[in-house]
Formats: C-alpha cells, structure tokens, sequence
C-alpha cells in the first residue's frame, strides 16, 4: 500500500529570524508544507522565497499575533492600542464587527496573492459562532481556498466538501474518501523533558503506520521548525503555551533537517507530497525531488 506523508512547518512568516531554521527545514530537510502567518514581522520575506519554491504548498496560519496589515485607524475594533497587536481575544470575541474582520482578512489576501502570486492554497476549520470564523469562512469561499478537508475518523469528504459550494475542487480521494489522517504531532512532545521530534517517526508515536492499514494514504504531523528572536520569545504569542514553543523550534529544525529522519523516510519507503499533491493528484513535491536527484524520490 502507498505511503505518503504531508510535512508541514507552522508559523512561517512570524519573523526573518524565525524563518532561517524554517527554510533551513524546507531546503535542506523534509519539510513539504507551510503554513504563514500573513501579518506578522517576516511575513513578507518569507511569500518571496515560497514564491521560489513553487513545490511548497502554502497555508493561512490565522494565528493574528502580528499588527493590522491596513492603518490601525481602518480596523480599530481589531487593535490594541497597548500592545500595538491584534487583540489577544480576536478569534472569540463577539463584539468586533465582522465587517472589519474581512477588511483586514482581505488586506492580508491582497498581500499574499502580490508576492507569492497567489493567496494560500489551504485553511483549517473555523467557529461559524464568531465574528472572526464567520469572517474567515466567507474569504476562503470567496477566494476558493481549500478549508477543513483534513479527515477525522469517521468523517469523509462528502462532509467537508458539500458539491454545491466545492464543485470546482477535483479532490483526489482513495479507499471511499479515507485518503487522510491528521495526526495532530503539532509539536505536541514539547512537553516532554528529553525532546526530539525524531522519535515521533521511530517509536510511530502518532500511529502512522495504523492509520496506513486502517486505509488512510495520507497522514500529515505540524512542526515549528525556527530560530527565537525578541519578538517571538516576549513580544509575539502571549499565548500559555509561548514558553513551550521556543527552545523546541531549533530541535524541530534539527530533527527535520537530520539524516536519522531522511533515512527513516527512506527505508520505510514514505512518498513525501504537499497539500496541493493530495488535492488534486500531482506530484509536485516529488517531481521537486527528481530534479533534485534526491534519494527520497519514488517512481
């Protein structure tokens, strides 16, 4: 049975620091996918050099821990005056106008679609309930940028892709649309005392392999690969989990990076695709690593 893997770096575009251990990951290691912040300090760097890397599928990583892209005075129910950031509450809040969201959202498209030459090609789910879900779910609809289409158990495509509203969506689906399996890594093991990512592969600690024979043909893992500058370390995610996520994005970047992993991958003949690849049946990333001569490459 095939055995591919989706990759993905998150908070790409957080600062130009952050993104030398990113492109280190997506360059030199294993990454296939990553998600950008479209606000914050190193975002822009960061859509000229995935623009140059076509074979990188690209996501909206919504966090909102940067500043407006539009003047401040244009989406003030958006700011904080205080910290010169979105508000911290931005995603729950019920009293910020839905139609400021949107200003700001497409602001962030517009900004995309100019350097990378197109807005993302993926999105995650959203809270109908919230301004800035409800927001977020119109400009994906809006811009046909694919939302929410990874499955849980259980759940198939004709659920997260109802024909009336993605009827322009060739999905590549196998085995009665189980053809993926988030397996929620997310860097979840930063926890742990003796951190390494690498051993998230080798022990199979997110039952990869168990969701290859139950069927799924995809499985995905989210890392956060990067280097930790002032802004990331004081000034950006105030978050409870900000302290979790610093010293383990070098680690991230590492084990990425290392020929333990890439052998892994290799000996346990894993296709290493992106989101778009598992959209719509390409192969970029491979055809990325043929012209390579990369010996992660499967025929």
């Amino acid at each position: 049975m095939s055995k591919k893997m989706i990759i993905r770096a998150d908070d790409v575009g957080y600062t130009q620091v952050n993104d030398i251990g990113a492109f280190e990951s997506i360059d030199m290691g294993v990454v296939t996918a990553a998600d950008v912040m479209l606000e914050c300090p190193g975002t822009e760097a960061a859509l000229e050099k995935l623009h140059d890397r076509p074979w990188i599928s690209v996501g909206w990583h919504d966090h909102f821990w940067g500043s407006p892209v539009l003047d401040p005075s244009e989406v003030p129910a958006l700011y904080d005056e205080n910290t010169g950031h979105f508000r911290k509450d931005i995603h729950q809040a019920q009293d910020i106008p839905e139609e400021q969201l949107l200003k700001e959202m497409y602001a962030q498209m517009e900004r995309c679609e100019r350097i990378l030459g197109r807005v993302p090609d993926t999105a995650g789910d959203y809270n109908e309930d919230t301004p800035f879900g409800r927001a977020a779910i119109k400009v994906c609809d809006d811009l046909k940028i694919h939302r929410n289409f990874v499955t849980k158990e259980g759940k198939n495509f004709a659920m997260i892709f109802p024909k009336k509203q993605y009827e322009y969506a060739k999905i590549y689906t196998l085995n009665g649309g189980k053809a993926y399996e988030d397996v929620d890594t997310d860097s979840i093991s930063a926890q742990e005392k003796n951190y390494d990512p690498y051993l998230y592969y080798a022990e199979d600690r997110g039952k990869a392999f168990e969701k290859y024979e139950k069927g799924f043909e995809v499985v995905t893992q989210s890392w956060h690969p990067g280097y930790v500058d002032y802004y990331m370390y004081q000034l950006g995610d105030q978050g409870p989990n900000r302290n979790k996520f610093t010293v383990i994005r070098t680690k991230d970047v590492e084990a990425l990076c290392s020929k333990r992993l890439h052998d892994w991958i290799k000996d346990n003949d894993i296709e290493l695709i992106n989101f778009t690849d598992a959209l719509y049946g390409r192969r970029d990333y491979q055809n990325h690593l043929r012209f390579v001569n990369s010996d992660l490459y499967i025929k």
